[in-house]
């Protein structure tokens, strides 16, 4: 389940460090520094003229001023494959500066400025200057940004030619910046690559990246998380100048931020690394990590930090300049490490390593580092500034430009490509057209040539002679046109040339058959008979239904059977569709018999395809040869031949190939003469008569088709549609979120487009009684911020008391079905997945609860199971099409050892967010105090913004407990650990900006465990 968004790993090394948990005061510091909110610094845009957020559908060249006030809103967004150059710009953006998250994008960005504007919303980080999402060239050259969280390259897979690589170079940064404008941060990085490998000549070299102390918040400024090179060429990073990788505040003893890492738990993937002579400066934790992979090579890197900020306060949070550390348990598959010959001067205030207040080297094991040398102290702020004098004579030596208007840069302008195209004048319908292209390129090579009908894509080729052969299905005029790119992404079209197509007077097929069909296409006068799937099951194909060939009635073939699901076809066609396509049968003289089909004229339609090298046979209907010396062409190219006459006189329809070997996949017979008038489906709809706000109610629908079959039943309150499904039992489980009275319908769809509505059922929908039967306890928006949803707050990733092992993802752009308020839509579509995903809320107070899960689908329709605290909660859940999304539940959970829990099997699910609400019981909460001089007040400390509790206990003995704030419906608001001293003793305990009313100090363990006492705010 491949997602179309970025899935952003966090590259935290929070247990990687070695550093020892913070006492409470520093910890307390930290938090009520982080709760008061940010004084955001927001980068100075030039004062010019911006257009509006521009929107990339077409390949070319942009230039201009773009900005964007709305985090949710990119200044740019690139939604195209077609190479795209975005040049000389002066981007401001609160959101992202150039979202181009459209898969196969082919991108250049050069000579740009972005500037990073304060968010529009709580809890949302500065938009990246880029970010990418399975891309397929991508050059970020001689840019500068300011205040952004960087460059973030997301699910790239390559095909490993050279015109698939990533390039960042000759780029300026300042203040990597991932805080929040309310408090608090998350992560970004000045390069972060996620799941990013078998790309040729990946490079990132010569940049120049400077954070200031609390003006930024980087995490690892070059971040490869399950990324690489391969073992022929490798990853290189190099000749970069990254300073400084601070906590905020600065002062903070607690970071895990580093220069660079190569980090993530795909050990196979993650390899193939060389990084040499970058300069790290004032890199807190340390300056470069390796955390998992193999076949990394560190060296002549030069590693330098004081221990000092520029106002010469010490740093608290500096640990190393080297570590490697095997965080994910990895095995034999981690090793295979080569450092060497690395200067470094690294403090780290009370080590002595190797000199005093030194720690160049950790040692988690793994005393892989040779030849280090070790720079003498004193290690000063001077010994930093000096690092980049030496930084600026290597660029000057090379002859670079840094940073915009890069003049001087080495990388020649490139030339693109020449192409024209040679075409017949006029073509028959059902006969092939042979395309053919020239093209050339002066200074590289080029990569491919594509053709197009008007802005339609026929096809491609990548190798001369560049040609394709083209099947009309339709009279009319073809405006047809061909366009080569080069290895440099740079593409030229040729101008059009008109091709006039008339009517056949008999079936034919493509002549060649080289990967043209359409697939798609109903012949005239004719009535749909028959179709089979002849190496895969049954499925659904325009509509109309086929049969698996294994043991169908009245059919018999020879050959043997295969597949391969993995080859891409071309054209790229529909997911069933392309299924049928690359299962088939094969034979170098295949014969197949359809029987028992009444006398008549018959037209058939073959499907055939090649899975690796082109082969040239015959086809024969009913004895008559049908088509002579087809060639199937290349790998991945696949054709709808005909269609065919045939003239039943026996009562059986035969098929046969000789020659080379050919791949057949589906047979699909019509039988000509006049087509009966299709008779609309039935439809009914089943529904309760009452429901309760909040509580999904069960939807079922019984539809049928005398003449055809249901493609489809969608139901509907009123004109809102509320879902569909495609595949019968036809259900909808549907929460309602308000009181009221609604009318709901069923409508079902056949397999030839015609409808049919259901009677209306009256549905009335009553409020939650929520104070009777049930509390709101809590809710996470498993991949956002917090939110206020249904008047309900919820909280946002980073909350305390829970795991998932599910993978981050988002996709704001799918449309959701049914469609719903703003903010639950954008909960929805940022979620996390996983095939056998686990979800577990602790500290949750015993009791008797029920869960509700928001699901929802990006793309092709998954089936899983739930189960709620080991139990069975639903079975086989159809994730729908793209963009459903179901509120499901409610599930009981009965808490007995502090967690809820929830599990999924099956197939992939993408999980949104969890709601709970604890069953009333009528039971009042135990209130007696703590301790004979027990006390509990709220003051404000040290502004009003952040609450304060002074609470004063007797205990026997020195003792750490853990305390529980709960609310007067004994929900958990806020969890904490104190430690207390012998006898009397008072601590202070922030309990965040609680709405006034009746709250409980609840002990959970020590001395005093289970004790509780009342707070009045």
């Amino acid at each position: 389940m491949q997602k179309g968004t970025e899935n952003r790993s966090s590259f935290t090394l929070s247990n990687r460090s070695g550093a020892c948990f913070l006492p409470l005061s520093a910890m307390m510091f930290i938090f009520l520094l982080l709760c008061t909110g940010l004084n955001q610094v927001q980068a100075q845009a030039p004062s010019v003229s911006y257009a509006g957020p521009l929107v990339i559908t077409q390949g070319g060249t942009y230039s201009g001023n773009y900005r964007s006030t709305d985090s949710s809103v990119p200044a740019i967004r690139v939604q195209t494959t077609q190479p795209v150059i975005i040049e000389n710009c002066i981007i401001a953006s609160a959101g992202e500066m150039i979202d181009a998250r459209y898969s196969g994008t082919s991108l250049i960005i050069r000579n740009n400025r972005g500037y990073g504007l304060t968010p529009s919303v709580d809890n949302k980080e500065r938009g990246h200057f880029v970010a990418t999402n399975q891309s397929k060239s991508l050059r970020i050259e001689n840019n500068y940004m300011e205040q952004t969280t960087g460059i973030s390259v997301h699910m790239w897979t390559g095909d490993g030619s050279a015109s698939q690589t990533l390039t960042v170079r000759y780029n300026q940064a300042k203040n990597i910046d991932a805080r929040y404008r309310n408090g608090g941060n998350t992560f970004g990085n000045f390069v972060g690559l996620d799941k990013v490998y078998n790309l040729k000549n990946m490079e990132i070299a010569w940049n120049e990246v400077v954070n200031e102390p609390n003006n930024s918040r980087v995490e690892d400024n070059i971040a490869l998380y399950s990324s690489g090179g391969t073992a022929d060429n490798p990853f290189r990073i190099h000749d970069n100048y990254v300073q400084g990788a601070y906590p905020f505040p600065a002062t903070g003893s607690e970071f895990t931020g580093t220069g660079m890492i190569v980090d993530g738990d795909q050990a196979s993937n993650q390899g193939f690394i060389e990084a040499y002579d970058n300069h790290f400066v004032s890199t807190c934790n340390s300056a470069m990590n390796i955390a998992g992979g193999h076949d990394v090579y560190y060296h002549r890197n030069r590693i330098v930090t004081s221990g000092l900020m520029p106002n010469g306060t010490r740093l608290n949070s500096t640990y190393t300049g080297i570590a490697v550390f095997n965080y994910y348990g990895q095995g034999a598959s981690f090793g295979n490490f080569k450092v060497d010959n690395n200067t470094i001067g690294y403090v780290q205030w009370g080590r002595n390593s190797p000199y005093q207040d030194r720690q160049d080297e950790a040692d988690y094991g793994f005393k892989i580092l040779t030849n280090t040398q070790h720079l003498p102290n004193p290690i000063t702020l001077q010994t930093e500034k000096d690092e980049y004098t030496r930084w600026l004579g290597k660029v000057s030596q090379n002859g670079l430009k840094i940073g915009v208007g890069g003049s001087s840069n080495p990388t020649p302008t490139n030339t693109p490509p020449t192409v024209s195209l040679s075409v017949p004048a006029t073509g028959t319908v059902g006969a092939a057209l042979t395309l053919t292209a020239t093209a050339a390129d002066a200074d590289g090579s080029v990569s491919k040539v594509e053709f197009f009908n008007g802005a339609t894509k026929l096809g491609e080729d990548t190798s001369a002679p560049y040609a394709l052969n083209y099947t009309p299905t339709a009279a009319g005029t073809l405006n047809l046109t061909a366009r080569a790119t080069d290895n440099a992404g740079a593409a030229t079209a040729t101008a059009a040339t008109s091709v006039t197509i008339t009517a056949a007077s008999t079936g034919g097929g493509t002549g060649d058959g080289t990967g043209t069909g359409t697939g798609t296409g109903t012949p005239a006068n004719a009535t749909f008979f028959r179709a089979l799937n002849l190496g895969g099951g049954a499925t659904t194909i325009d509509g109309r239904t086929w049969e698996a060939s294994d043991n169908a009635a009245n059919f018999q073939i020879n050959g043997a059977s295969f597949e391969n699901q993995s080859i891409a076809l071309n054209p790229a066609t529909d997911a069933a569709r392309a299924s049928m396509i690359r299962s088939s049968v094969y034979d170098g003289a295949i014969s197949a018999t359809v029987s028992n089909v009444a006398n008549g004229t018959y037209l058939v339609y073959l499907y055939v395809w090649e899975d690796n090298n082109a082969e040239t046979f015959n086809i024969s209907i009913e004895g008559q040869t049908a088509q002579s010396g087809y060639n199937s062409g290349s790998a991945g190219r696949w054709d709808r031949l005909g269609p065919f006459t045939a003239n039943v006189a026996d009562s059986n329809i035969s098929i046969a190939t000789t020659g080379g070997y050919a791949n057949l996949s589906g047979v699909e017979i019509w039988k000509q003469g006049t087509a009966p008038a299709n008779t609309p489906p039935t439809v009914s709809l089943a529904a309760p008569a009452t429901g309760v706000a909040g509580t999904a109610l069960s939807l079922t629908a019984t539809a049928a088709d005398a003449n055809g079959s249901v493609s489809k039943v969608e139901f509907f309150n009123g004109a809102t549609k509320l879902g569909e499904d495609t595949s019968a039992p036809y259900a909808l489980s549907w929460t309602p979120t308000a009181a009221g009275t609604y009318s709901l319908t069923a409508r079902a769809t056949d397999n030839a487009g015609a409808t049919a509505t259901s009677a209306a059922a009256s549905v009335n929908v009553t409020a939650a009684t929520s104070t009777a039967t049930r509390t709101f306890y809590r809710s996470v928006n498993l991949n956002g911020g917090a939110i206020t949803l249904d008047g309900n707050a919820w909280q946002g990733s980073a909350a305390p008391n829970y795991t998932t092992n599910g993978t981050k993802f988002a996709n704001q752009n799918v449309v959701l079905n049914p469609a719903t308020d703003a903010t639950r839509a954008n909960m929805i579509r940022s979620s996390v997945y996983a095939p056998a995903l686990s979800f577990k809320m602790t500290s949750v107070p015993n009791g008797s609860y029920e869960v509700f899960v928001y699901v929802w689908e990006d793309n092709n329709a998954e089936t899983f199971s739930l189960s709620v605290n080991g139990q069975s909660a639903q079975s086989n859940i159809n994730s729908g099409t793209a963009g459903s999304w179901k509120k499901l539940g409610p599930y009981a959970a009965n808490v007995t050892a502090g967690t809820i829990s929830i599990t999924s099997t099956g197939g992939y699910i993408n999980l949104s967010g969890v709601e709970v609400w604890r069953k009333n019981t009528g039971t009042a909460l135990n209130v007696a105090p703590a301790a004979a001089k027990s006390t509990a007040s709220v003051s404000t400390f040290p502004n009003p913004v952040v609450d304060e509790l002074s609470l004063e206990v007797d205990v026997p003995q020195t003792e750490t407990m853990r305390v529980a704030m709960l609310n007067q419906n004994g929900a958990t608001v806020m969890n904490s650990s104190l430690t207390f001293a012998q006898g009397t003793s008072t601590e202070r305990l922030a309990v965040q900006q609680l709405p006034a009313g009746q709250y409980y100090l609840k002990f959970l363990d020590g001395s005093l465990a289970g004790k509780t006492m009342a707070v009045l705010k």
